[in-house]
Protein backbone atom coordinates (compact mmCIF):
# COMPACT_ATOMS: atom_id res chain seq x y z
CA UNK A 1 0.00 0.00 0.00
CA UNK A 2 1.35 3.39 -0.95
CA UNK A 3 1.64 6.24 1.51
CA UNK A 4 -0.79 8.57 -0.26
CA UNK A 5 -3.93 9.54 1.66
CA UNK A 6 -6.29 8.14 -1.00
CA UNK A 7 -4.44 4.82 -1.15
CA UNK A 8 -4.82 4.24 2.59
CA UNK A 9 -8.57 4.15 2.09
CA UNK A 10 -8.38 1.06 -0.17
CA UNK A 11 -7.28 -1.95 1.85
CA UNK A 12 -6.83 -5.57 0.84
CA UNK A 13 -8.68 -7.92 3.21
CA UNK A 14 -9.73 -11.55 3.20
CA UNK A 15 -13.12 -10.23 2.03
CA UNK A 16 -11.49 -8.52 -0.94
CA UNK A 17 -10.39 -4.93 -1.41
CA UNK A 18 -12.49 -2.39 0.47
CA UNK A 19 -12.75 1.33 -0.19
CA UNK A 20 -13.46 3.64 2.73
CA UNK A 21 -13.84 7.36 3.28
CA UNK A 22 -13.07 9.97 5.93
CA UNK A 23 -15.76 10.40 8.60
CA UNK A 24 -15.23 13.65 10.53
CA UNK A 25 -11.48 13.34 10.15
CA UNK A 26 -11.32 9.58 10.86
CA UNK A 27 -10.95 6.91 8.13
CA UNK A 28 -14.03 4.71 8.14
CA UNK A 29 -15.18 1.59 6.29
CA UNK A 30 -18.82 0.54 6.40
CA UNK A 31 -20.62 -2.61 5.36
CA UNK A 32 -17.51 -4.78 4.92
CA UNK A 33 -18.77 -8.36 4.43
CA UNK A 34 -17.30 -10.88 6.86
CA UNK A 35 -19.53 -13.86 6.08
CA UNK A 36 -22.16 -15.14 3.71
CA UNK A 37 -25.43 -16.95 4.41
CA UNK A 38 -25.82 -19.67 1.80
CA UNK A 39 -28.95 -21.27 3.27
CA UNK A 40 -31.51 -20.04 5.74
CA UNK A 41 -31.32 -21.60 9.24
CA UNK A 42 -27.81 -22.95 8.55
CA UNK A 43 -24.33 -21.73 9.54
CA UNK A 44 -22.82 -18.95 7.47
CA UNK A 45 -19.43 -19.20 5.75
CA UNK A 46 -16.48 -16.88 5.36
CA UNK A 47 -16.94 -14.35 2.60
CA UNK A 48 -14.25 -14.08 -0.08
CA UNK A 49 -14.41 -11.66 -2.98
CA UNK A 50 -12.07 -10.51 -5.70
CA UNK A 51 -14.11 -7.38 -6.35
CA UNK A 52 -13.58 -3.96 -4.88
CA UNK A 53 -16.15 -3.42 -2.13
CA UNK A 54 -17.44 0.12 -1.85
CA UNK A 55 -17.46 0.42 1.93
CA UNK A 56 -18.72 3.99 2.12
CA UNK A 57 -22.35 3.23 3.02
CA UNK A 58 -24.02 1.27 5.80
CA UNK A 59 -24.50 -2.40 5.05
CA UNK A 60 -27.81 -4.22 5.30
CA UNK A 61 -29.10 -4.93 8.79
CA UNK A 62 -30.75 -8.16 9.82
CA UNK A 63 -34.49 -8.41 9.47
CA UNK A 64 -36.03 -7.08 12.68
CA UNK A 65 -39.03 -8.49 14.52
CA UNK A 66 -41.58 -7.15 16.97
CA UNK A 67 -40.32 -7.29 20.56
CA UNK A 68 -43.66 -7.35 22.39
CA UNK A 69 -47.07 -8.88 21.85
CA UNK A 70 -48.74 -5.49 21.28
CA UNK A 71 -47.93 -4.24 17.76
CA UNK A 72 -49.15 -0.72 18.51
CA UNK A 73 -46.34 -0.36 21.07
CA UNK A 74 -43.59 -1.41 18.67
CA UNK A 75 -41.67 1.07 16.52
CA UNK A 76 -39.10 -0.37 14.08
CA UNK A 77 -35.58 0.76 14.95
CA UNK A 78 -34.34 1.16 11.37
CA UNK A 79 -37.45 1.80 9.25
CA UNK A 80 -35.47 3.05 6.23
CA UNK A 81 -32.51 0.64 6.36
CA UNK A 82 -31.95 -2.16 3.88
CA UNK A 83 -32.84 -5.44 5.58
CA UNK A 84 -31.51 -8.76 4.40
CA UNK A 85 -30.45 -12.21 5.51
CA UNK A 86 -27.14 -11.25 3.88
CA UNK A 87 -26.43 -8.91 6.78
CA UNK A 88 -23.05 -10.21 7.95
CA UNK A 89 -21.11 -6.98 7.60
CA UNK A 90 -19.04 -4.74 9.83
CA UNK A 91 -17.76 -1.21 10.17
CA UNK A 92 -14.23 -0.08 11.10
CA UNK A 93 -13.00 3.29 12.36
CA UNK A 94 -9.27 3.92 12.76
CA UNK A 95 -7.20 7.10 12.91
CA UNK A 96 -4.24 5.68 10.98
CA UNK A 97 -4.66 2.41 9.07
CA UNK A 98 -1.06 2.16 7.89
CA UNK A 99 0.60 2.87 11.23
CA UNK A 100 3.69 0.98 12.40
CA UNK A 101 2.50 0.74 16.02
CA UNK A 102 -0.75 -1.28 16.07
CA UNK A 103 -3.39 -0.05 18.49
CA UNK A 104 -5.89 -1.87 20.74
CA UNK A 105 -9.09 -3.04 19.06
CA UNK A 106 -12.62 -2.66 20.44
CA UNK A 107 -15.43 -4.86 19.08
CA UNK A 108 -18.98 -3.71 19.92
CA UNK A 109 -21.95 -6.11 20.14
CA UNK A 110 -25.25 -4.25 20.04
CA UNK A 111 -28.33 -4.58 22.29
CA UNK A 112 -31.87 -5.39 21.17
CA UNK A 113 -32.99 -8.70 22.78
CA UNK A 114 -31.83 -10.56 19.64
CA UNK A 115 -34.84 -9.10 17.83
CA UNK A 116 -33.81 -5.57 16.85
CA UNK A 117 -30.58 -3.60 16.50
CA UNK A 118 -27.58 -3.33 14.26
CA UNK A 119 -24.36 -1.48 13.51
CA UNK A 120 -26.01 1.66 12.17
CA UNK A 121 -25.60 4.82 14.28
CA UNK A 122 -27.93 4.58 17.25
CA UNK A 123 -24.54 4.99 18.97
CA UNK A 124 -21.38 6.56 17.58
CA UNK A 125 -18.29 4.29 17.70
CA UNK A 126 -16.37 7.07 15.94
CA UNK A 127 -15.64 8.69 19.33
CA UNK A 128 -13.30 5.88 20.36
CA UNK A 129 -11.13 6.18 17.25
CA UNK A 130 -11.27 9.97 17.20
CA UNK A 131 -10.54 10.65 20.88
CA UNK A 132 -8.83 7.51 22.18
CA UNK A 133 -6.82 6.39 19.12
CA UNK A 134 -8.06 2.81 19.16
CA UNK A 135 -9.50 0.79 16.30
CA UNK A 136 -13.20 0.04 16.75
CA UNK A 137 -15.42 -2.47 14.97
CA UNK A 138 -19.22 -2.73 15.03
CA UNK A 139 -21.14 -5.48 13.27
CA UNK A 140 -24.45 -6.88 12.14
CA UNK A 141 -25.44 -10.52 12.63
CA UNK A 142 -28.66 -12.46 12.22
CA UNK A 143 -31.51 -11.74 14.64
CA UNK A 144 -34.89 -13.24 15.45
CA UNK A 145 -35.75 -16.51 13.72
CA UNK A 146 -33.02 -15.94 11.13
CA UNK A 147 -30.35 -16.15 13.83
CA UNK A 148 -31.92 -18.16 16.63
CA UNK A 149 -34.62 -20.55 15.39
CA UNK A 150 -33.27 -24.09 15.84
CA UNK A 151 -35.02 -26.65 13.63
CA UNK A 152 -32.63 -29.57 14.09
CA UNK A 153 -34.96 -31.42 16.46
CA UNK A 154 -37.68 -31.34 13.80
CA UNK A 155 -35.53 -32.09 10.76
CA UNK A 156 -32.00 -33.60 10.89
CA UNK A 157 -31.02 -31.56 7.83
CA UNK A 158 -30.84 -28.58 10.21
CA UNK A 159 -28.90 -30.32 12.97
CA UNK A 160 -26.00 -27.88 12.57
CA UNK A 161 -28.33 -24.88 12.84
CA UNK A 162 -28.06 -24.18 16.57
CA UNK A 163 -26.77 -20.88 17.92
CA UNK A 164 -26.54 -19.38 14.43
CA UNK A 165 -26.02 -15.81 15.66
CA UNK A 166 -23.22 -16.98 17.97
CA UNK A 167 -21.62 -18.69 14.98
CA UNK A 168 -21.96 -15.39 13.10
CA UNK A 169 -20.15 -13.62 15.94
CA UNK A 170 -17.36 -16.20 15.78
CA UNK A 171 -16.98 -15.44 12.06
CA UNK A 172 -16.78 -11.76 12.98
CA UNK A 173 -14.03 -12.34 15.54
CA UNK A 174 -12.06 -14.50 13.10
CA UNK A 175 -12.31 -11.72 10.52
CA UNK A 176 -10.92 -9.28 13.10
CA UNK A 177 -8.07 -11.68 13.92
CA UNK A 178 -7.16 -12.12 10.24
CA UNK A 179 -7.65 -8.57 8.96
CA UNK A 180 -7.58 -5.88 11.63
CA UNK A 181 -3.79 -5.38 11.42
CA UNK A 182 -4.36 -3.92 7.95
CA UNK A 183 -6.41 -1.18 9.61
CA UNK A 184 -3.77 -0.39 12.23
CA UNK A 185 -5.21 -2.67 14.90
CA UNK A 186 -3.47 -5.23 17.08
CA UNK A 187 -5.10 -8.68 16.63
CA UNK A 188 -3.42 -9.72 19.86
CA UNK A 189 -5.24 -7.05 21.86
CA UNK A 190 -8.98 -7.23 21.18
CA UNK A 191 -11.55 -6.07 23.74
CA UNK A 192 -15.09 -7.35 23.28
CA UNK A 193 -17.79 -5.14 24.79
CA UNK A 194 -21.56 -4.94 24.68
CA UNK A 195 -24.58 -3.59 26.49
CA UNK A 196 -27.76 -5.40 27.54
CA UNK A 197 -28.27 -8.30 25.11
CA UNK A 198 -24.94 -7.44 23.49
CA UNK A 199 -23.32 -7.77 26.91
CA UNK A 200 -25.00 -11.15 27.40
CA UNK A 201 -23.55 -12.17 24.04
CA UNK A 202 -20.10 -11.20 25.33
CA UNK A 203 -20.70 -13.29 28.46
CA UNK A 204 -21.83 -16.22 26.31
CA UNK A 205 -18.69 -16.00 24.17
CA UNK A 206 -16.63 -16.31 27.35
CA UNK A 207 -18.00 -19.86 27.51
CA UNK A 208 -17.57 -20.75 23.82
CA UNK A 209 -14.43 -22.87 23.30
CA UNK A 210 -14.02 -21.70 19.68
CA UNK A 211 -13.85 -18.07 20.85
CA UNK A 212 -10.81 -18.56 23.06
CA UNK A 213 -7.89 -16.49 21.88
CA UNK A 214 -10.09 -14.36 19.62
CA UNK A 215 -10.48 -11.64 22.26
CA UNK A 216 -8.34 -10.74 25.24
CA UNK A 217 -10.46 -8.45 27.48
CA UNK A 218 -14.21 -8.16 27.91
CA UNK A 219 -16.55 -5.45 29.21
CA UNK A 220 -20.13 -6.40 30.09
CA UNK A 221 -22.62 -3.56 30.61
CA UNK A 222 -25.92 -4.74 32.16
CA UNK A 223 -25.65 -8.22 30.73
CA UNK A 224 -25.79 -11.75 32.05
CA UNK A 225 -24.15 -15.12 31.53
CA UNK A 226 -27.39 -16.76 32.68
CA UNK A 227 -29.44 -16.35 29.51
CA UNK A 228 -28.46 -19.71 28.06
CA UNK A 229 -30.93 -22.55 27.84
CA UNK A 230 -31.10 -26.16 26.78
CA UNK A 231 -31.53 -27.50 23.27
CA UNK A 232 -34.91 -28.91 24.29
CA UNK A 233 -36.17 -25.37 25.00
CA UNK A 234 -35.15 -24.25 21.52
CA UNK A 235 -36.89 -27.30 20.06
CA UNK A 236 -40.13 -26.49 21.88
CA UNK A 237 -40.04 -22.92 20.62
CA UNK A 238 -39.49 -24.21 17.08
CA UNK A 239 -42.61 -26.35 17.46
CA UNK A 240 -44.56 -23.26 18.52
CA UNK A 241 -43.19 -21.34 15.56
CA UNK A 242 -44.19 -24.05 13.07
CA UNK A 243 -47.64 -24.28 14.65
CA UNK A 244 -48.10 -20.52 14.30
CA UNK A 245 -47.25 -20.76 10.60
CA UNK A 246 -50.42 -22.83 10.01
CA UNK A 247 -50.99 -23.17 6.27
CA UNK A 248 -47.93 -21.08 5.35
CA UNK A 249 -45.50 -23.84 6.32
CA UNK A 250 -45.82 -27.17 8.08
CA UNK A 251 -42.20 -28.35 7.93
CA UNK A 252 -38.79 -26.71 8.42
CA UNK A 253 -37.97 -27.06 4.74
CA UNK A 254 -41.13 -25.10 3.89
CA UNK A 255 -40.02 -22.31 6.24
CA UNK A 256 -36.82 -22.03 4.20
CA UNK A 257 -38.77 -21.02 1.12
CA UNK A 258 -41.00 -18.39 2.75
CA UNK A 259 -40.44 -14.68 2.29
CA UNK A 260 -38.82 -12.70 5.06
CA UNK A 261 -42.03 -10.79 5.66
CA UNK A 262 -43.85 -14.12 6.10
CA UNK A 263 -41.33 -15.15 8.77
CA UNK A 264 -41.89 -11.85 10.50
CA UNK A 265 -45.65 -12.48 10.41
CA UNK A 266 -45.20 -15.97 11.90
CA UNK A 267 -43.05 -14.48 14.66
CA UNK A 268 -45.87 -12.06 15.53
CA UNK A 269 -48.35 -14.93 15.72
CA UNK A 270 -45.94 -17.00 17.82
CA UNK A 271 -45.43 -14.36 20.52
CA UNK A 272 -49.19 -13.93 20.93
CA UNK A 273 -49.04 -17.29 22.71
CA UNK A 274 -45.94 -16.69 24.83
CA UNK A 275 -42.53 -15.03 24.80
CA UNK A 276 -40.00 -15.53 22.03
CA UNK A 277 -37.05 -17.84 22.72
CA UNK A 278 -34.15 -16.26 20.85
CA UNK A 279 -31.25 -17.09 23.15
CA UNK A 280 -28.14 -19.30 23.12
CA UNK A 281 -28.44 -22.97 24.09
CA UNK A 282 -26.05 -25.65 25.26
CA UNK A 283 -25.84 -27.69 22.06
CA UNK A 284 -22.66 -29.72 22.55
CA UNK A 285 -21.11 -27.98 19.57
CA UNK A 286 -20.84 -24.22 20.01
CA UNK A 287 -21.55 -24.39 23.75
CA UNK A 288 -20.50 -27.52 25.63
CA UNK A 289 -21.86 -26.36 28.99
CA UNK A 290 -23.39 -23.21 30.48
CA UNK A 291 -20.96 -20.28 30.23
CA UNK A 292 -20.88 -19.72 33.99
CA UNK A 293 -19.63 -23.27 34.47
CA UNK A 294 -16.89 -22.79 31.89
CA UNK A 295 -15.89 -19.51 33.50
CA UNK A 296 -15.84 -21.13 36.95
CA UNK A 297 -13.67 -23.90 35.52
CA UNK A 298 -11.06 -21.27 34.63
CA UNK A 299 -11.42 -21.48 30.88
CA UNK A 300 -10.99 -17.71 30.47
CA UNK A 301 -9.19 -16.81 33.69
CA UNK A 302 -6.60 -14.94 31.60
CA UNK A 303 -9.28 -12.54 30.23
CA UNK A 304 -9.69 -9.41 32.41
CA UNK A 305 -13.35 -8.50 32.89
CA UNK A 306 -15.15 -5.23 33.53
CA UNK A 307 -18.72 -5.87 34.72
CA UNK A 308 -21.05 -2.88 34.99
CA UNK A 309 -24.65 -2.31 36.06
CA UNK A 310 -26.74 0.83 36.49
CA UNK A 311 -28.09 1.71 39.92
CA UNK A 312 -31.78 1.60 38.93
CA UNK A 313 -31.87 -0.99 36.14
CA UNK A 314 -35.41 -2.34 36.43
CA UNK A 315 -37.12 1.06 36.31
CA UNK A 316 -36.93 0.58 32.54
CA UNK A 317 -39.90 -1.77 32.99
CA UNK A 318 -42.10 1.28 33.56
CA UNK A 319 -41.61 2.07 29.88
CA UNK A 320 -42.80 -1.35 28.71
CA UNK A 321 -46.38 -1.01 29.91
CA UNK A 322 -48.11 0.33 32.97
CA UNK A 323 -48.26 -2.90 34.98
CA UNK A 324 -44.98 -4.51 33.88
CA UNK A 325 -43.30 -3.96 37.26
CA UNK A 326 -46.21 -5.48 39.17
CA UNK A 327 -46.41 -8.47 36.81
CA UNK A 328 -42.68 -9.15 36.96
CA UNK A 329 -42.61 -8.76 40.73
CA UNK A 330 -45.56 -11.15 41.13
CA UNK A 331 -43.75 -13.70 38.97
CA UNK A 332 -40.63 -13.29 41.07
CA UNK A 333 -42.55 -13.91 44.29
CA UNK A 334 -44.26 -16.95 42.79
CA UNK A 335 -41.33 -18.51 40.92
CA UNK A 336 -38.41 -17.67 43.17
CA UNK A 337 -40.15 -17.91 46.53
CA UNK A 338 -38.85 -14.48 47.48
CA UNK A 339 -38.97 -14.08 51.24
CA UNK A 340 -39.70 -10.38 51.18
CA UNK A 341 -43.43 -10.89 51.52
CA UNK A 342 -46.47 -11.20 49.36
CA UNK A 343 -47.43 -9.42 46.19
CA UNK A 344 -49.35 -6.86 48.20
CA UNK A 345 -48.22 -4.03 50.44
CA UNK A 346 -44.88 -3.48 48.71
CA UNK A 347 -44.26 -0.04 47.22
CA UNK A 348 -43.47 0.50 43.56
CA UNK A 349 -39.92 1.73 44.18
CA UNK A 350 -39.20 -1.23 46.46
CA UNK A 351 -40.38 -3.61 43.76
CA UNK A 352 -38.07 -1.93 41.27
CA UNK A 353 -35.14 -2.20 43.68
CA UNK A 354 -35.76 -5.88 44.20
CA UNK A 355 -36.19 -6.53 40.47
CA UNK A 356 -33.00 -4.59 39.71
CA UNK A 357 -31.14 -6.78 42.14
CA UNK A 358 -32.63 -10.09 40.96
CA UNK A 359 -32.54 -9.42 37.22
CA UNK A 360 -29.26 -7.51 36.90
CA UNK A 361 -27.13 -7.24 40.03
CA UNK A 362 -27.23 -10.89 41.12
CA UNK A 363 -26.36 -12.14 37.59
CA UNK A 364 -23.41 -9.71 37.64
CA UNK A 365 -22.35 -11.08 41.04
CA UNK A 366 -22.57 -14.67 39.79
CA UNK A 367 -20.38 -13.81 36.83
CA UNK A 368 -17.86 -11.98 39.00
CA UNK A 369 -17.81 -14.82 41.54
CA UNK A 370 -17.25 -17.45 38.85
CA UNK A 371 -14.42 -15.51 37.23
CA UNK A 372 -12.62 -14.41 40.38
CA UNK A 373 -13.06 -17.84 41.96
CA UNK A 374 -11.12 -19.29 39.03
CA UNK A 375 -8.31 -16.76 39.43
CA UNK A 376 -9.57 -14.19 36.96
CA UNK A 377 -9.07 -10.45 37.36
CA UNK A 378 -12.34 -8.51 37.47
CA UNK A 379 -13.55 -4.97 38.11
CA UNK A 380 -17.10 -3.95 38.98
CA UNK A 381 -18.75 -0.64 38.11
CA UNK A 382 -22.09 0.96 38.98
CA UNK A 383 -23.37 3.68 36.64
CA UNK A 384 -25.24 6.07 38.93
CA UNK A 385 -26.30 8.89 36.59
CA UNK A 386 -28.75 9.68 33.79
CA UNK A 387 -27.15 11.85 31.08
CA UNK A 388 -29.25 14.70 29.72
CA UNK A 389 -28.30 13.47 26.25
CA UNK A 390 -30.03 10.11 26.76
CA UNK A 391 -33.09 9.55 24.58
CA UNK A 392 -34.97 8.77 27.81
CA UNK A 393 -33.82 11.86 29.73
CA UNK A 394 -37.08 13.75 29.33
CA UNK A 395 -39.36 10.80 29.97
CA UNK A 396 -41.31 11.35 33.21
CA UNK A 397 -41.58 7.61 33.82
CA UNK A 398 -37.86 7.32 34.47
CA UNK A 399 -37.47 10.78 36.06
CA UNK A 400 -33.79 11.03 35.25
CA UNK A 401 -32.97 7.80 37.11
CA UNK A 402 -30.04 5.55 36.07
CA UNK A 403 -32.25 2.96 34.35
CA UNK A 404 -31.15 0.07 32.17
CA UNK A 405 -29.38 1.55 29.15
CA UNK A 406 -28.84 5.01 30.66
CA UNK A 407 -25.09 4.47 30.38
CA UNK A 408 -25.21 4.08 26.59
CA UNK A 409 -25.06 7.79 25.79
CA UNK A 410 -22.17 8.27 28.24
CA UNK A 411 -20.24 5.33 26.83
CA UNK A 412 -20.43 6.83 23.32
CA UNK A 413 -20.42 10.49 24.33
CA UNK A 414 -18.36 12.85 22.18
CA UNK A 415 -16.72 14.44 25.19
CA UNK A 416 -15.27 17.24 23.05
CA UNK A 417 -18.41 18.06 21.09
CA UNK A 418 -21.32 16.75 23.15
CA UNK A 419 -24.37 19.00 23.29
CA UNK A 420 -25.01 18.00 26.91
CA UNK A 421 -23.86 19.40 30.21
CA UNK A 422 -20.43 19.54 31.82
CA UNK A 423 -21.57 16.67 34.05
CA UNK A 424 -22.54 14.61 30.99
CA UNK A 425 -19.09 15.11 29.53
CA UNK A 426 -17.30 14.38 32.80
CA UNK A 427 -19.18 11.14 33.42
CA UNK A 428 -18.81 10.13 29.77
CA UNK A 429 -15.07 10.73 29.89
CA UNK A 430 -14.78 8.64 33.06
CA UNK A 431 -16.78 5.74 31.69
CA UNK A 432 -14.80 5.72 28.46
CA UNK A 433 -11.52 5.93 30.36
CA UNK A 434 -12.36 2.76 32.28
CA UNK A 435 -12.95 0.87 29.03
CA UNK A 436 -9.82 2.30 27.38
CA UNK A 437 -7.71 1.46 30.45
CA UNK A 438 -9.02 -2.10 30.23
CA UNK A 439 -8.15 -2.25 26.53
CA UNK A 440 -4.70 -0.66 26.79
CA UNK A 441 -3.51 -1.84 30.20
CA UNK A 442 -5.69 -4.85 31.00
CA UNK A 443 -7.20 -3.07 34.01
CA UNK A 444 -9.18 0.02 35.04
CA UNK A 445 -7.60 2.20 37.71
CA UNK A 446 -9.56 1.10 40.79
CA UNK A 447 -9.34 -1.87 43.10
CA UNK A 448 -10.20 -5.30 41.76
CA UNK A 449 -13.38 -7.08 42.75
CA UNK A 450 -12.64 -10.14 44.87
CA UNK A 451 -14.73 -12.59 46.83
CA UNK A 452 -13.25 -11.21 50.05
CA UNK A 453 -13.70 -7.56 49.03
CA UNK A 454 -16.52 -7.27 46.50
CA UNK A 455 -16.21 -3.55 45.77
CA UNK A 456 -17.48 -1.57 42.79
CA UNK A 457 -16.65 1.88 41.41
CA UNK A 458 -19.75 4.08 41.57
CA UNK A 459 -19.75 6.41 38.56
CA UNK A 460 -21.57 9.74 38.90
CA UNK A 461 -20.65 13.44 38.75
CA UNK A 462 -19.34 13.34 42.32
CA UNK A 463 -17.01 10.40 41.68
CA UNK A 464 -15.07 11.56 38.65
CA UNK A 465 -12.22 13.01 40.71
CA UNK A 466 -12.06 10.40 43.45
CA UNK A 467 -12.04 6.64 43.96
CA UNK A 468 -15.64 6.16 45.09
CA UNK A 469 -15.95 2.48 45.94
CA UNK A 470 -18.95 0.77 47.42
CA UNK A 471 -21.12 -2.32 47.35
CA UNK A 472 -23.21 -3.28 44.35
CA UNK A 473 -26.81 -1.98 44.42
CA UNK A 474 -29.12 -3.66 46.92
CA UNK A 475 -26.38 -5.09 49.12
CA UNK A 476 -26.51 -4.37 52.87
Amino acid sequence: MTRSRDATLVIETASGRVRGFVDRGVPNWRGIPYGRVTQRFRPAHERHSVDLVDARAWGAVSWQVQMGASPERWTPLYPDAVKSEQCLNLNVWTRQPDRADPQPVLVWLHPGRHMVGGNMPTVDPWVFAAHHDVVIVSANYRLGPWGWLYLGALDPDFADGSNLAVRDQLLLLRWVRDNIARFGGDPGNVTLFGLSTGASDVATLLGVPAARGLFHQAAIYSGSADQVGELSEAARFAERFIAAAESLAQTPSELVNLSNTALRYIHRRTIQGGPARYDPVVDGDVLHQPPLRSIADGSVSEVPLLVSVTSDEARILDLVRGNAVDERYARLVEDDGHSGGSRHGVGHDDKISLLSRKLYVEPAERLLAAATGAGGHCWAQVFDYHPTTSHLAGNPLVSGKPVHGADTSALFCDVHGCAGTDEDRAVGAEEQRALIDLARNGRPDWQRYTVDRPVAKWLNPDSTDTQTLGALPGEP
